[in-house]
């Protein structure tokens, strides 16, 4: 049984898929805000979608009501949305947005490729969001992987890394197997967002993650709106650093030495002053100082 519902076969120039997950492998929204973003600048249309049904426990993704009248409820389940528009040159996009399913991950992949089968996609390319211990004033640090050679060599012009991490791992490593295995060439972008500004959306690291994905693909993209918002944030948490010391100085450790200190020889601890506070109190007093800066920028009613 096929779970994708398709209400039209658009005719596509190559496409190339992007596709993100809201949820776990999405820190700071930087994979969603990409694709949403590309949703609204590009005016891509929604031509498919898969039913959200069978693969998500709906007491932990639950639906949502919203008013559409006086004493009238619409119930809204969670969306799992193919997105088309037009790309530079030669080649189209189709962008995918749906939460990571908690069940049946192999059905839900077969869906996704099914669908790529169907329009003839020719790259997928699976963004993702992990916070790390990066600092908010470099520029947003972009790992990936990729099924074959010549993909990693073309990422590795990029100053894209490679992660190293084992361990637990989210949908891209199962549909990055799941296309390899169909002969389709695929890779994965994972934005790094600073471990210490979480619950609020990252722009920064969105269009990095943006800005490397349209250097690798070769779209120009505008992402102007994209940029600035991002540079709204990082002047947010300027201000907030200004307010606490210990923590400033703590982004400033992360930030690396202004040089490179001569090989063999490690700084010395002598007058360095106390121990900085722990990274869980650091990121639990920033979160509140944001939280409350947002509060007092909303308008009063």
């Amino acid at each position: 049984m096929s779970h994708l519902i398709l209400h039209e076969l658009p005719e596509l120039r190559q496409p190339i898929l992007l596709a993100a997950f809201a949820g776990w492998p999405d820190a700071g929204e930087v994979a969603s805000g990409a694709v949403h973003f590309l949703r609204r600048a590009l005016r891509a249309r929604k031509f498919a979608e898969i039913d959200p049904q069978p693969f998500y426990d709906f007491t932990r993704t639950r639906p949502t009501s919203r008013m559409v009248g006086p004493g009238l409820r619409e119930l809204v389940w969670p969306s799992c949305d193919f997105t088309c528009c037009q790309g530079d040159g030669e080649r189209d996009l189709v962008l995918f947005l749906a939460q990571e399913p908690q069940l049946q991950w192999q059905t839900f992949i077969g869906a996704v490729l099914e669908l790529a089968e169907q329009v003839g996609v020719q790259l997928l390319v699976a963004l993702g969001g992990t916070y790390d211990s990066v600092a908010h004033t470099r520029p947003p640090v972009i790992t990936g992987s990729a099924s074959e050679s010549v993909l990693r060599r073309r990422l590795q012009r990029l100053g894209v890394g490679f992660s190293d991490y084992e361990g637990p791992t989210s949908i891209h490593s199962a549909l990055l197997q799941a296309a390899r295995e169909r002969h389709l060439s695929a890779l994965s972008l994972w934005g790094h967002a600073p471990h210490y500004v979480t619950n609020v959306p990252n722009p920064k690291v969105s269009y990095g993650l943006l800005a490397t994905a349209g250097q690798l693909l070769g779209f120009t993209w505008d992402l102007v709106d994209l940029q600035r918002a991002g540079e709204a944030l990082a002047e947010q948490v300027d201000q907030a650093l200004e307010e606490k010391p210990e923590l400033k100085e703590y982004v400033r450790r992360l930030e690396g030495p202004a040089e490179p200190e001569p090989p063999g020889e490690q700084p010395s601890r002598e007058g360095a002053g106390p121990e900085l506070p722990a990274p869980e109190a650091v990121v639990r007093d920033l979160e509140d100082f944001l939280r409350q800066l947002r509060q007092d920028d909303e308008p009063d009613e």
